[in-house]
């Protein structure tokens, strides 16, 4: 594995490989579909708290019966997996900026559909709460405040790129970047094979003093606005930034593409370092990431397009999970989250 520090928007090159190591039948009766390929049970010791794991990710591998939620562990069981309702997500974009968060406060998972909304679901799988807002995709944040702030992708210039709503669907804050795109000089990098946009703006996450970094892919921009929408800083950076991590006022992490990186900020240099997951899909095939959460001690969960993973930030791998049917795009590995 090759790491390079350096200032963003620098682009290294590296890459990883693991090898497979078992696979585990499911507790729910039936061949299990999961299998995990690298554990260095080490990670324990610094974070005890994984050992009672859990992962749920947003499962694409049964295109006859619809998107589900399948929920895994660090050992690879089949926990749970459950259908999402035909009117809670839309077959036209299925693929195109699904979204799944965990709710600390009730244990509950919430299902993110671009053009439906939100569903809150039990664990078990039972359907709880609805939220209609279909002008959202990508990623959930669930604040402090039983708010949800999310990104909206597939957007026009007249849209938001990021919304912040309550539970009865309220809208509490709303920014459009089409005044500051207007002034700021930029290049787009388009993906023809998706859906068109205008920022394809992927992340949006709230700090705690209530400001909001906000990623729009399609301009290689990161931005940071106020509670009034003011552009407080912004960055350029290298092709297509994707799912932003922030840590108090400050952004610690961030997924991007062309290659498949994440960009980890490392306390002990104090300085951002990338690390290239290199995921064989064959032909012009293109890799992403569109996960990433922090975990402590200089440890990552992401999720790729073959596989899940944590590792640090010099890009050792300690534990990454494959799914058989989960092969590459569209039918990869979509949004996860992992949580005790």
């Amino acid at each position: 594995m090759k790491i390079k520090v350096f200032s963003v928007p620098q682009r290294p090159r590296g890459r990883f490989w693991v090898c497979c190591l078992f696979t585990f039948h499911s507790a729910l009766g039936f061949a299990n579909p999961l299998r995990v390929v690298e554990f260095d049970k080490n990670i324990l010791i610094d974070l005890p708290g994984l050992q009672s794991a859990k992962i749920a990710f947003i499962d694409l591998s049964s295109r006859s019966s619809g998107p589900k939620i399948t929920i895994t562990n660090l050992a690879g069981d089949l926990v749970q997996s459950f259908t999402i309702p035909s009117d809670r997500y839309s077959p036209a974009w299925t693929n195109w900026g699904p979204g799944i968060s965990f709710d600390p406060k009730n244990g509950n998972l919430w299902f993110l559909s671009p053009q439906v909304g939100l569903t809150e679901f039990q664990q078990t799988g039972a359907m709880l709460r609805t939220i209609d807002f279909r002008k959202a995709s990508h990623q959930i944040q669930i604040t402090p405040d039983d708010s949800f702030v999310m990104p909206y992708s597939w957007d026009e210039a007249v849209d938001a790129q990021v919304s912040e709503i309550d539970t009865n669907g309220r809208i509490i804050f709303q920014w459009r970047a089409a005044d500051f795109l207007s002034d700021f000089i930029h290049s787009n990098s388009i993906a023809h094979s998706q859906p068109p946009s205008y920022t394809a703006t992927t992340s949006a996450v709230k700090t705690k003093d209530g400001n909001f970094y906000i990623s729009m892919s399609q301009k290689d921009l990161i931005v940071k606005v106020d509670k009034f929408g003011k552009v407080l800083w912004h960055q350029k950076v290298a092709i297509r930034p994707h799912t932003l991590v922030v840590h108090g006022e400050r952004l610690i992490g961030y997924s991007a593409r062309f290659p498949n990186r994440i960009v980890l900020f490392n306390d002990i240099c104090s300085c951002f370092k990338e690390v290239v997951i290199n995921e064989s899909l064959g032909a012009n095939t293109q890799t992403r990431s569109l996960s990433l959460q922090y975990l402590g001690k200089g440890y990552w969960f992401t999720s790729g397009v073959t596989g899940l993973y944590i590792l640090n930030d010099d890009g050792r791998v300690f534990w990454k999970l494959e799914h058989n049917q989960l092969k590459g795009r569209p039918i990869g590995f979509h949004s996860s989250v992992i949580f005790e």
